[in-house]
């Protein structure tokens, strides 16, 4: 299958279902991680720069699964549902052909996120006749798709679960990488990082929802979703792994 996540922020996947791409990489799918915006809004700084930062740490996320990297570069905090944001969406869907979509929920805290759940919901649709101008075959199939687990789980009602606990590890790893989210100063380098983990939100935030949502499954750690209930997005088997 081609798996395809798309998350607002350099970060999102890796926290809300970073152990789930790693475990359909482990199975022999091919997975692609599509970030939204360029990251610029943290941490404080110039603009490119930040950007050049956030998308080095996103790709070494997405190397650490044999994931290949979109970053689609809409400004941070800049993310509108238009015609031209839309064909952005919409050549991505050509290009990648997917057979499951990962994204945010549509009612989460932040506008860029929202608005991607909008703009996939969106644009999947549409690109099973896509406007003559770009460039690919049209995605003629059902594509289910999947809204991963809120900010803090807040408004989020689960409908699925992944046990994450064999990749835990590396899910926690390709969180880590995002050093500019949690280590102060100009040079983040994970020689900087200290023990206990649980000083630095990132992490304690991603324990404390994997362990959470483990406890429907009685396992470690899990992953939690939801489906988007709309026609030609149901297929009769289970998708995720």
């Amino acid at each position: 299958m081609n798996i395809l996540g798309i998350g607002a922020h350099p970060d999102d996947l890796d926290v809300c279902c970073g152990g789930t791409l790693a475990r359909f990489s482990e199975a022999g799918e091919k997975v692609t991680m599509c970030v939204v915006t360029d990251g610029r809004a943290h941490p404080v700084g110039d603009p490119a720069g930040v950007s050049a930062l956030r998308r080095s740490e996103a790709q070494a996320s997405a190397d650490l699964i044999g994931a290949e990297l979109r970053w689609l570069g809409i400004p941070d905090g800049g993310l509108v549902d238009d015609i031209p944001t839309r064909h952005k969406f919409i050549q991505l869907m050509l290009d990648v052909s997917p057979d499951l979509i990962i994204t945010h929920a549509p009612d989460d805290y932040h506008s860029d996120h929202n608005y991607t759940s909008r703009l996939v919901t969106a644009t999947i649709q549409m690109a099973w006749a896509p406007p003559p101008e770009l460039a690919g075959e049209p995605v003629r199939k059902r594509v289910p798709v999947a809204f991963m687990t809120t900010a803090n789980g807040i408004h989020f009602s689960p409908q699925d679960y992944v046990d994450v606990t064999d990749v835990w590890d590396t899910k926690i790893k390709m969180v880590m990488n995002h050093h500019s989210q949690y280590l102060p100063g100009p040079d983040h380098d994970a020689s900087m990082i200290q023990e206990p983990l649980d000083q630095y939100y990132l992490y304690r935030l991603t324990r404390v929802m994997g362990e959470f949502y483990g406890l429907a499954l009685w396992t470690r750690y899990a992953e939690a979703f939801c489906w988007w209930q709309a026609a030609d997005r149901f297929v009769p088997r289970r998708l995720l792994p």
